[in-house]
């Protein structure tokens, strides 16, 4: 198997300067740190089967396990998203 290497003498490594700044910043604001912030312990709220991997993946980045999601007990579509201590 080939592998492609990369020439390293055209690389000037610059110690003494600062990085140049990227041209745009990225100004958005989530939306989902602040509703997740506003929870107290014991609020729980219905999330749809089309948004609970999405509704799951923000809850581990903010909330790290102060969570429980479990199916709706009456509707299988649907789950229930508790926050825990």
């Amino acid at each position: 198997m080939k592998y492609r290497t990369m020439e390293t003498d055209s690389i000037k490594i610059e110690r003494n300067k600062t990085a140049p700044s990227p041209a745009k910043r990225r100004g958005r604001k989530g939306k989902w740190n602040p509703l997740f912030a506003s929870m107290r312990v014991g609020d729980w709220f219905v999330v749809d089967k089309i948004n609970r991997s999405r509704v799951s993946q923000n809850a581990s980045l903010y909330l790290k396990g102060k969570y429980s999601m479990y199916k709706h007990p009456e509707n299988e579509e649907q789950y229930i998203f508790v926050r825990k201590a």
